[in-house]
């Protein structure tokens, strides 16, 4: 008989209950965790520097940002 306790519906909505109850909490310890460490860097970084956190300078880096791109046609012959 213990192949219908896998068939009681009943049974199956309180084990899937279970489990997304599980990985609810799990997730929300998850990003109380990185809320955490993200709130702590960003402390420790706020007190190092009182300026914007973007980057300064060329951002690209170069002629357009594009140098490691490959020339998909470079063995091509003819028209394109």
């Amino acid at each position: 008989m213990s192949g219908s306790i896998a068939q009681d519906n009943a049974w199956k909505s309180k084990e899937q209950g279970d489990e997304a109850r599980y990985i609810r909490e799990r997730e929300q310890a998850q990003l109380a965790a990185m809320r955490e460490k993200q709130s702590n860097d960003a402390a420790a970084s706020g007190s190092s520097s009182k300026g914007s956190t973007l980057p300064t300078g060329d951002i690209e880096g170069g002629f357009g940002g594009q140098e490691d791109l490959e020339d998909r046609y470079a063995t091509t012959s003819g028209e394109h």
